[in-house]
């Protein structure tokens, strides 16, 4: 019997390759230790976005780093069949997961012993209550009655609590105990039982089946990041043995939603055809053969063979979701789906709010709407339709299908860059909130006149100093345009452009409206462009009825002369990108990154050899003099280089005797990661150390003096240090 990974216990990945979810996990872990204030919490999951796993690492950080928090993590399943059953398993998973954590054995769980053996397994300080508990049950399970049944199993953690345990319980896939004999019962059952909980808690479910359906806090799990989602590429990648780069991690990333389990089938079906994802059409390729009948396509396949158990129902409701992408906004009326779908009234209700809790569809004031948005879905609603609507032969199909995908690419990419450089308009007005600010941080004119080739810090310190304010509005609510007038995207990409809605104090309150856009002009926006977009707006504002209202233009380096002219004829202001980074800053805005103050990242790969560390050593030195970096902190820092390098060189026994390093530069601190393939630290034998104990460790001393942080981790096949520098005195030691 395989036994779990010293690391992990119920976790599919091991904890390096669990990205993306620090702030999440840290809140699981501290309401697991929590001593008062709310005993629950609701984890609001969206579809695959690895809400499991979340819990899974929660379980496993809690079972083999602490001692006194019984960690307990039950999963509902299709394969229960009925609440019975799963209240029974219920049980036993707890006694199961009680026992091997009181006697630190993951074993036991692998194991599964039956209930009979976890008893005789149990500790001495847990045998009494185990034996109560498990002779309760067996009573009641010999009567006519499952409700008290139920929750006598489902009570198990709360009587292990009266007896002086302390289990944190983790309930996850809720939204399954819609698929049970007897599951609304169950799920009311569970919410009443821990509503008077003493015992601190979690529930996980979808986020459109939970959603409202408690009192506990919630928290969201959404899709990873962009660049958590590329992070999470890279480790599958180095997993799996299958090759990427940079630019086919992103694609992935962008083209898979982000979804974890997703990329993981993706790279499953490149490692068993032992293809690599290192080019678009590779990806494409691999892709395209999922969406026809490969994993991500059985994903979608088993929830429309449960929701719509028959092929023609699932042919009807194919079309309509086919002809809801080609229509306005990708929606039509629900009646008109209830009239085509081939189900009766009741049959559809739960269909349709099936398909709406996994995301397939969106239930939305009388309409029912596809996501235009998720590519993958839509993919594979094309697929459906083009195989068994359309009766387009397979080969044809998937052949035409690479060829779009691979032309579609680039494309993709291109406008998810564009869309990565969008301000955050929405972001930014709704932290208006009726401040007042100088007309210099929103009116290009003034601003050009007073501050051309001032420095931020001068900037910022006149603008604070102004007497002359003007007062933003205090926003309500916020939408991209197009949710207002749909035309709009035709003429730009949804988040370039942003409706602000709220009130202007002019002694009784009166509504406004805001109507920003970000516009492209490689110089300074011309009156043709000024026009063409306050045009747009203005028939925006005209479609919506909007009385009283303000047009804001943002272009990248302002605007001319004749087009200031424009925008005043027009009611409007104009902003160029620097005074959104200046009032980003004065209202405390959280926006997106453009207006932040990036980190520099350098990277660079060298041969180990001769003079290795001296090429290190002037690289470092030429990012030092771009970035200001104080002469004591680049002698420090080089030494310590010179150091690293050495010690990669001369004890890795490197495969392909390269080093890569990495540094990055902010405000405070540099960071610098030098890693390398090869022997790991951990890995040389006892002669080796003896042989080397001298020299090596006088190295990494001398490290540790020269930098504020250090840090050695041992990688899959190599080590990894990390040295920390901080530039500001307040924070450095040395």
């Amino acid at each position: 019997m395989k036994r779990p990974s010293k690391k992990r216990v119920f976790s599919q990945n091991e904890p390096a390759d669990f990205v993306g979810r620090t702030g999440e996990f840290n809140r699981l872990m501290d309401h697991a230790k929590r001593e008062s204030g709310p005993k629950g919490l609701v984890l609001l999951a969206t579809p695959s976005a690895g809400a499991s796993e979340l819990l899974r690492q929660t379980f496993d950080r809690l079972f083999l780093d602490q001692e006194e928090t019984i960690p307990f993590y039950f999963e509902i399943k299709a394969s229960d069949v009925t609440a019975r059953n799963a209240a029974l398993r219920f049980l036993h998973e707890f006694l199961l997961q009680t026992v091997a954590f009181r006697r630190r054995d993951a074993g036991i769980i692998a194991a599964s012993p039956e209930i009979c053996e976890i008893t005789e397994l149990a500790v001495p300080a847990d045998g009494y209550w185990i034996d109560r508990l498990v002779e309760r049950c067996h009573s009641d399970s010999h009567l006519n009655d499952d409700r008290s049944f139920i929750r006598n199993c489902l009570s198990s953690p709360l009587r292990a609590a009266a007896h002086g345990a302390r289990p944190f319980v983790m309930i996850d896939d809720l939204h399954v105990t819609s698929q049970l004999e007897g599951g609304t019962s169950l799920f009311d059952e569970i919410i009443d039982i821990y509503t008077r909980s003493t015992v601190e808690f979690v529930f996980s479910g979808l986020r459109r089946f939970l959603f409202g359906r408690t009192k506990f806090e919630t928290m969201p799990v959404e899709a990873l990041s962009f660049t958590s989602a590329g992070k999470f590429v890279e480790r599958v990648s180095a997993k799996t043995g299958v090759v990427i780069n940079d630019q086919t991690r992103d694609l992935m990333a962008v083209q898979l939603g982000a979804n974890t389990g997703l990329i993981a089938s993706l790279f499953a079906a490149a490692s068993a055809n032992g293809n690599d994802l290192n080019s678009f059409e590779l990806v494409e390729q691999i892709y395209t053969d999922e969406i026809f009948g490969g994993r991500i396509s059985l994903c979608f396949d088993s929830i429309f063979n449960r929701v719509l158990s028959d092929d023609a129902t699932q042919t009807s409701v194919l079309k309509l979701m086919s002809e809801n992408m080609a229509a306005n906004e990708g929606r039509t009326p629900i009646t008109y789906w209830r009239k085509h779908s081939g189900l009766a009234n009741a049959e559809f209700d739960a269909a349709i709010c099936e398909l709406n809790n996994y995301e397939i569809v969106s239930l939305d004031s009388g309409y029912v709407q596809i996501d235009t948005e998720n590519i993958v879905l839509c993919d594979y609603i094309r697929g459906r339709v083009t195989l068994a609507i359309e009766g387009v032969p397979r080969a044809m199909a998937v052949g035409e299908s690479v060829s779009e995908n691979v032309k579609r690419a680039p494309e993709l990419m291109a406008r998810f860059y564009r869309r990565n450089r969008s301000i955050g308009l929405r972001e930014l007005m709704l932290s208006f909130d009726g401040r007042q600010i100088s007309p210099a941080l929103i009116d290009y004119d003034r601003f050009k006149s007073q501050f051309k080739g001032a420095g931020d810090d001068k900037i910022l310190k006149a603008l604070r100093e102004d007497n002359e304010k003007i007062s933003l509005p205090r926003i309500v609510y916020t939408a991209h345009t197009a949710s207002f007038y749909s035309r709009l995207s035709e003429f730009c990409d949804i988040e370039r452009s942003a409706v602000a809605l709220g009130f202007v104090d002019v002694g009784e309150k009166q509504e406004t409206a805001w109507l920003a856009i970000e516009i492209d002009s490689k110089l300074e926006a011309g009156r043709e462009l000024a026009d063409f977009w306050c045009d747009r707006l203005e028939m925006t504002a005209a479609n919506c009825n909007f009385e009283n209202f303000r047009l804001w233009l943002i272009a990248p380096e302002g605007f001319t002369p004749d087009a200031i002219e424009v925008l005043r004829e027009r009611n409007a202001y104009g902003s160029s990108r620097k005074q959104i980074e200046l009032m980003a800053e004065v209202l405390n805005a959280e926006v997106s990154s453009l207006t932040k103050k990036a980190v520099n990242e350098y990277e660079i790969d060298v041969p180990m050899g001769e003079d290795t560390e001296m090429i290190a050593t002037h690289t470092f030195e030429e990012i030092a003099k771009r970035h200001n970096i104080p002469a004591k902190a680049i002698n420090q820092i080089k030494t310590a280089l010179v150091e690293a390098c050495i010690n990669a060189a001369e004890h890795s026994m490197s495969p392909d005797r390269r080093i890569h390093q990495k540094f990055a530069v902010d405000a405070d601190k540099i960071t610098i990661t030098i890693s390398n393939r090869g022997l790991r630290l951990i890995d040389k034998n006892a002669q080796d150390d003896a042989r080397d104990e001298g020299r090596r460790g006088w190295g990494l001393k001398l490290i540790q003096g020269l930098m504020d942080e250090v840090k050695f981790e041992q990688t899959d096949d190599g080590t990894r240090i990390t040295m920390v520098k901080y530039l500001s005195p307040a924070k450095s030691a040395k």
